[in-house]
């Protein structure tokens, strides 16, 4: 019927049928593809403001004023040379962290990581002071145990990083730059009035571990110096102990020690993130129980320094704690990374922070030690489940700014520490962590185009998604595997922008063994590295760098531009 119906009938029947009653039919012509719409014109963009001088000196004044008020009053509790040094360690953490190369951010965050296992270092002043208590003396081996796990699994894994950047033929000597390490423990065992001296020492050093990391060069060297002031100070902790505790706590970092060493040694360079993660989280939980077992072997009365470091370490242990357990869970893909939306989300984070703020005035008026214990436990648990509900709202695709964000955290973790200890060491190398982490957060945000608040609070301002209507088919472009070889093959210049697809289908070993061929045939291919490609800074670097793609190969997005 579709025949006899000629012009009208149905196109497909009558162009497949070639012969009917034994003459020819002739195949109708092809109907006319559907027009494309025509492009509507591009909205011109409102002019943006004019700069109003006078508003930015406002706010900029006001910034400064809070700042200042904020530091007038850590003054009130804090020593002196603990003030001071938190300020200074925290000058140098923000210019050394402008000076690191996108391509070793990575790096980077794993060597602060293992440097924040200087928790360790608080939960052996712990043990050594809650030998009467045993609650806090087993909270206090449990802060080691994790941190020892941090601290060797983190300085594995970003060795092995940095051992992907060598060339062949390359040597490397930063191995000599342990040699300091000696000299620590001599001096510890042989002079106990230079303790101090070498805690201060040790500390600098974990400053220099950052600078070290600004070039591909020194980086090796800069990871070296890491390890030499991390052993330090825990050398330097440990000769103060008295005798009945050094021998749990050394076999706790022996323990926590073998185990981060059996899994630094397994991860993949593709799992590098989701490892960092789950790194920050022993972080967050050893800093909640040094905060917790703190109050709990020595409570004080009132809003002292002591009291206010304990209860913010408690809460900023806990949100780092559950907050890394689910930046590990979407990464790994055991969560889902969409974010979780729940009715009123801004108005939980807002209740959990004014529920905090009625713990800590209950925590500072009670006269109880007991009641003081039970509202820092509190304290925690809500900690975590903020933990939990802020990074759960963050999307898989903001994940790299999240472990940033959670790397600063565990740095403050280590301030509060410090002052609830008055530990030098500890309030150098948290202040460092906690402004280098936060610069980094600020580096991420303008690479991503995020709103750094947006990130902080949990999708605080996530717009809902606009539906717009159908515009039309869509221009397309399709290619082959032997049209795209072609064109490689026939090119003189090539840029290749690796993404996240690349790690997912570990393609970097392809990639790596494309680009020698075709730079073997007089054909320039490089690549071309976004800051946060991949789930975390740096991520394609370390995947290129494992396929053994030299890193001169390799351009960052200001290079290329």
């Amino acid at each position: 019927k579709h025949l006899e119906a000629g012009e009208t009938g149905d196109i497909v029947s009558r162009s497949i049928v070639c012969c009917r009653n034994g003459e020819q039919i002739k195949m109708p012509p092809p109907p006319q593809p559907t027009p494309v719409k025509p492009k509507a014109a591009p909205v011109k963009a409102k002019a943006a403001a004019e700069a109003n001088p006078l508003r930015a000196a406002i706010v900029g004044s006001l910034v400064l004023t809070f700042g200042v008020a904020c530091l007038l009053g850590l003054g009130e509790g804090v020593k002196t040379s603990l003030l001071t040094t938190f300020l200074l360690a925290g000058a140098a953490g923000y210019q050394a962290v402008w000076g690191v190369a996108h391509a070793l951010h990575t790096p980077l965050m794993s060597v602060t990581n293992a440097i924040s296992g200087m928790t360790a270092v608080g939960g052996l002043l712990l043990m050594q002071r809650s030998v009467d208590t045993p609650a806090a003396q087993g909270l206090g081996m449990l802060a080691v145990g994790a941190s020892a796990v941090n601290i060797i699994g983190g300085f594995v894994v970003s060795q092995r990083m940095l051992n992907l950047f060598k060339k062949p033929g390359d040597k490397d000597y930063s191995a000599m730059m342990l040699i300091p390490g000696l000299v620590f423990l001599v001096v510890c065992f042989t002079h106990a009035e230079l303790l101090q001296p070498v805690l201060s020492v040790s500390a600098l050093l974990c400053v220099a571990a950052i600078g070290g990391l600004a070039a591909m060069g020194t980086a090796n060297a800069g990871c070296k110096f890491g390890m030499v002031g991390v052993f330090g100070a825990l050398v330097a902790t440990f000769v103060s102990l008295r005798t009945e505790v050094v021998a749990v706590a050394a076999g706790l970092m022996v323990a926590g020690g073998l185990l981060g060493l059996a899994w630094g040694m397994k991860v993949s360079p593709i799992a590098l993130p989701q490892t960092v993660a789950a790194f920050h989280s022993l972080v967050g939980l050893a800093a909640m129980c040094t905060s917790i077992g703190s109050y709990w072997a020595r409570p004080m009365v009132g809003a002292g320094m002591e009291n206010v470091s304990a209860i913010l370490g408690d809460f900023i242990g806990g949100v780092t704690l559950t907050g890394s357990i689910i930046a590990f869970g979407k990464l790994n893909g055991n969560l889902s990374s969409k974010p979780l939306n729940l009715p009123g989300k801004n108005y939980l984070n807002l209740s959990g922070l004014l529920i905090f703020i009625g713990m800590m005035v209950a925590f500072f008026r009670t006269e109880s030690d007991l009641v003081g214990v039970y509202i820092l436990t509190a304290a925690g648990a809500l900690a975590c489940m903020m933990g939990v509900h802020l990074v759960g709202s963050v999307g898989g695709g903001d994940m790299p700014v999240c472990i940033t964000v959670l790397n600063s955290y565990s740095g403050w973790a280590l301030v509060a520490e410090g002052f609830l200890l008055k530990s030098t060491v500890l309030t150098i190398v948290g202040s460092l962590i906690g402004f280098s982490g936060a610069i980094l957060t600020k580096i991420m945000c303008d690479a991503m185009n995020r709103d750094i608040f947006n990130v902080l609070f949990g999708g605080i301002n996530n717009a809902p998604v606009v539906k717009s209507g159908d515009t039309g088919p869509k221009e397309h472009t399709e290619t082959s595997v032997a049209a795209v070889a072609e064109l490689l093959a026939n090119s003189r210049e090539v840029l290749v922008v690796p993404g996240y697809g690349m790690a997912m289908a570990r393609a970097q070993t392809a990639m790596g063994e494309i680009a020698s061929v075709l730079r073997d045939h007089k054909i320039n291919l490089k690549f071309g590295v976004h800051p946060v490609a991949g789930r975390m800074p740096g991520q394609m670097n370390v995947l290129l760098a494992e396929a053994g793609v030299p890193h001169e190969w390799v351009l960052e997005m200001d290079e290329v531009n």
